[in-house]
């Protein structure tokens, strides 16, 4: 298994504790040239529904045109839905030493 896939499955056994897990069609987001979300969640703030976007990174900070395309998507996700989002990066650590 890939580096990245395991830090992406870690980590989405940390969300599905604190999150309503939500799938957003990366075809979509390819189709507006907007950035492929890793992970979504659902969570109540305030008798509202808040979408929070993640973004899994083992090392490296995204590049200011990742970083755009994953504005993009958070802008249309939250337009569409007409909720509010939060765009997060999660920095995880490899397994080893």
């Amino acid at each position: 298994m890939r580096k990245g896939d395991k830090l992406e499955k870690d980590f989405s056994a940390t969300l599905h504790k604190s999150y309503l897990p939500v799938l957003v069609s990366s075809k979509i987001l390819r189709s507006l040239n907007a950035g492929q979300i890793d992970m979504a969640g659902l969570s109540k703030k305030n008798q509202s529904w808040v979408l929070s976007l993640f973004e899994v990174k083992s090392s490296q900070y995204p590049s200011a045109y990742q970083w755009r395309r994953l504005l993009r998507a958070q802008d249309y996700l939250s337009r569409v839905l007409e909720i509010d989002t939060k765009l997060e990066v999660k920095f995880c650590q490899k397994d080893e030493p």
